[in-house]
C-alpha cells in the first residue's frame, strides 16, 4: 500500500513552530494595542501590558489647574498631587511644569470628608467688629464664618470652577441668609477668585 504523503502547509504556524519557552503572540485590540504602544513609547522599551503602581507624568498645559488635573483628568485628590510633588502652593503651576501622578487604589475625587457648600464672602462693613470668637473681624485675613463647626475648625476651600484652593479659620457664626451656607473674608474670596461674583460653590473639608 503506498504511503500516504501530507500536502504541504501553509499555516505560518506549522513552517515556524513555537519552540519551549518561546512568547506566544496574542491578538490585542485597536485600543489595548494603542495604550500599550504608548506606553512602549513613553518609556522607551517594550512593555507586555499597562504598568501598575508606576507613576503618570503629566505636563501642566495652559489653562490647566490642580483641581481640574486631579478632578476632570485622572479622579484623583488635588490636594494628595500637590503633596505627592511638594508643591506647598497648590495654586502656583504652571504649564510646561512636570507632575507625577500616583495611581489611586480608589476613587478619591472629592477629597474625603469634603462637601459642596453655597458660599458668600463679607469685608469692609464688619471690619473690626467682634466676632462669634471674641475677636475682631479682619477681613484681610483668612477666616470663615459657619453655623455649626467648631470655634477655631481650620477649614480647606476649593473652587471647582478655577481650581484656587485657600485655608481659613472658623471665628464667627453665619451666613444669616437663606441657601448660603458659609461665609469668608474678603481675603478668602480674593484668593479663591469670586469677589465679583459674590457668591458660589465652594468645597470645603475640615483639616
Amino acid at each position: 500500500m503506498p504511503m500516504e504523503i501530507a500536502p504541504p502547509s501553509n499555516r505560518i504556524e506549522d513552517l515556524y513552530p513555537k519552540t519551549k519557552g518561546e512568547p506566544s503572540f496574542q491578538k490585542v485590540s485597536g485600543e489595548k494595542f494603542s495604550e500599550v504602544l504608548q506606553i512602549s513609547i513613553n518609556t522607551g522599551q517594550a512593555t507586555q501590558g499597562p504598568m501598575e503602581n508606576k507613576p503618570i507624568e503629566y505636563i501642566v498645559k495652559p489653562g490647566d489647574n490642580l483641581w481640574k488635573i486631579g478632578k476632570n483628568l485622572f479622579n484623583k485628590d488635588p490636594y494628595q498631587i500637590a503633596k505627592d510633588n511638594g508643591l506647598s502652593d497648590p495654586n502656583l503651576i504652571r504649564p510646561g511644569q512636570k507632575l507625577l501622578i500616583y495611581p489611586s487604589q480608589a476613587k478619591e475625587v472629592p477629597p474625603k470628608g469634603s462637601k459642596e457648600v453655597t458660599a458668600s464672602w463679607y469685608g469692609e462693613e464688619y471690619h473690626n467688629k467682634i466676632t462669634a470668637s471674641g475677636q475682631r473681624f479682619d477681613m484681610y485675613k483668612n477666616t470663615v464664618a459657619h453655623k455649626t463647626l467648631p470655634l477655631g475648625t481650620k477649614v480647606r476651600l476649593v473652587n471647582p470652577e478655577n481650581g484656587r484652593v485657600a485655608e481659613g479659620l472658623v471665628n464667627d457664626r453665619g451666613p444669616f441668609i437663606k441657601g448660603r451656607e458659609l461665609d469668608v473674608s474678603y481675603a478668602l474670596a480674593k484668593q479663591l477668585g469670586f469677589v465679583r461674583k459674590g457668591v458660589t460653590k465652594l468645597d470645603i473639608e475640615v483639616i
